[in-house]
């Protein structure tokens, strides 16, 4: 893994070294952060303030038309209160993407061509659709993270690898494959081939994909082999709306991530494998009414802003077209119905279901421009916390800011 690192940090260095070589080379880029203030739910009978930032960026440098390179990586923080602001503080720094894209253009396609390190046109983000189609963001409000551009992620294709990607210019069609290795696997590195295919129309939009991963195993002490393969992994996933952002629409998301095949063993699958979203979006007059039903692995969650547990509803409401002066405000407010620790699979035991933890949560939330980027603050109120001795842990605050150069 240390060696995968140091590639990346040279492959960095390169990109940024080979835009000198171009004299029409540009730059632009988009970054963010946020503060999240909050009560240390594990300080015992004491109160302990909790200070944390997630922040992000990501750049494109412009060699030329044909030619670009993208780098994003993003930071998350521990609390910057438990010692002095000015020491050090824990965290967590990841390079999410390095890549290097070359486009060739015909009367018929344009195909873009890249070698990539990180993760890449993730499926789950609408990433993909904004890239190679131009449209603005679709993915659900409830998904917006501010570790990074992607959000959340069904799968992922991370790793080191390649990908081919043709934009055809007689409709809005794309198809892409790629390969790439990893070593998601903590015993064994992993190779991966997956193919895409991505479509948007005026009501409807759609990006699916699907792969195999392969975990090659070079420790097999049965015979002579450069590499054994034990298992299969299957994944898979796909983004849909129906509709669009200025009608009443339906959006879908569902994966599958790393599902094991064995030529003996049956096929399991894991709630932490297992990403679904069903998402109706209502628009009445200058209001947008979201209505969410979700089930999201752990790890999924614990980069989101708006949800806090692994299955639940989730109801949004707001506008984004109210105004002062110059100022441009989005205002609104979500509801959040969620079950601790569970997942789509439970729901065939309701009873069991009912019975368990669950939380009702009420996030409202404000966003405006503020010089050259965009001011977002929320307040969260946990109602189930309320009965606690420790009350004072169903509050939490944001406040983060965004901007493009």
């Amino acid at each position: 893994m240390k060696k995968i690192i140091k590639a990346g940090f040279a492959f960095a260095a390169v990109l940024l070294l080979t835009a000198q070589l171009f004299s029409q080379a540009a730059f632009s880029g988009y970054s963010g952060g946020k503060l999240n203030y909050s009560s240390n739910e594990e300080s015992g009978d004491k109160y302990d303030p909790d200070l944390s930032l997630q922040a992000f960026f990501q750049g494109q440098f412009n060699f030329n038309q044909n030619m670009w390179g993208h780098l994003e990586f993003s930071i998350d923080t521990k609390d910057f209160l438990s010692k002095e602001l000015f020491h050090k503080t824990d965290a967590w720094f990841k390079i999410d993407e390095i890549s290097l894209v070359f486009k060739a253009q015909s009367e018929t396609n344009s195909n873009y061509f890249s070698v990539f390190m990180g993760t890449y046109d993730p499926i789950g983000s609408d990433i993909f659709l904004q890239r190679y189609f131009g449209i603005k963001p679709i993915a659900s409000k409830i998904t917006e993270s501010w570790l990074g551009l992607s959000g959340s992620v069904l799968y992922p294709h991370f790793g080191i690898g390649i990908a081919d990607v043709n934009r055809f210019m007689s409709s809005p069609i794309a198809i892409g494959g790629y390969a790439y290795v990893n070593h998601e696997d903590d015993k064994y590195y992993v190779f991966n081939a997956d193919i895409r295919f991505a479509c948007v129309y005026r009501f409807f939009s759609f990006d699916i994909a699907t792969g195999l991963g392969v975990p090659l195993a070079n420790n097999y002490q049965g015979q002579e082999a450069i590499a054994v393969i034990e298992k299969v992994l299957w994944h898979a996933g796909t983004t849909m709306l129906i509709g669009n952002n200025y009608t009443q629409a339906l959006f879908i998301q569902a994966g599958l991530f790393n599902v094991p095949f064995t030529k003996t063993s049956k096929v399991s699958i894991h709630a932490d494998d297992l990403y679904l979203l069903l998402e109706p979006r209502f628009l009445l007059d200058r209001a947008h009414v979201n209505l969410s039903i979700y089930s999201l692995p752990q790890e999924t969650v614990d980069q989101l802003i708006f949800v806090d547990d692994t299955l639940g509803l989730n109801l949004n409401i707001y506008g984004d077209s109210f105004s002062l002066g110059a100022h441009r405000f989005t205002l609104g407010t979500n509801f959040s119905y969620s079950f601790t620790g569970k997942s789509f699979l439970d729901l065939a035991k309701p009873l069991d279901l009912v019975k368990g933890e669950f939380n009702i949560t009420m996030t409202p939330y404000m966003s405006t421009n503020f010089m050259s980027g965009e001011v977002h603050t929320q307040f969260s109120v946990k109602f189930m916390k309320f009965g606690k001795t420790r009350w004072y842990d169903a509050f939490t605050a944001d406040i983060g800011y965004t901007t493009k150069f």
